[in-house]
């Protein structure tokens, strides 16, 4: 349940990233503006694929992820941060914070989510059925008289 909030919570993310790239396309008046068109536009198309991944349960996705949202929005949280830092914040400075830490926050989630369901599956088992079908004992044999048509009606 909670891959799939992730996964949710992801995807409202990066539709929220191409409403500010559109509006920012649009030159019209909005609080939040990336840093670079041109790879604000590669991130969204990496991003929708690392997306996609992570929904499929792939760590690989879920890596790609971080990294490219640490590259993109670690620098934006540092500039945010320097500029608080200086004494001459304004509001955009503090959104932009915000959301610079959650667009990181995410992949980890999703990283923490992907590798922690990954273990339970080796250790999921059923112990009232494993006696007999967790064993090779009571396979059935075949021998020779054995009918091996594949009768097909």
């Amino acid at each position: 349940m909670f891959g799939y909030f992730i996964t949710t919570l992801a995807a409202i993310f990066w539709v929220f990233r191409v409403i500010v790239a559109l509006m920012y396309t649009a030159e019209a008046e909005f609080p939040i503006v990336p840093i670079n068109m041109t790879f604000e536009i590669i991130m969204l198309f990496v991003t929708f694929v690392c997306i996609i991944l992570v929904a499929k349960r792939k760590m690989i996705g879920a890596v790609v992820y971080l990294i490219a949202q640490c590259a993109y929005f670690g620098v934006d949280a540092y500039k945010s941060i320097e500029t608080i830092i200086e004494g001459q914040p304004q509001t955009a400075n503090y959104i932009t914070l915000f959301i610079s830490i959650i667009a990181v926050i995410i992949p980890v989630l999703a990283i923490m989510n992907i590798g922690l369901s990954s273990g339970k599956k080796s250790s999921m088992r059923n112990r009232k059925t494993d006696w007999f079908y967790g064993t090779t004992d009571y396979d059935r044999k075949f021998d020779d008289r054995a009918d091996k048509n594949q009768y097909k009606f």
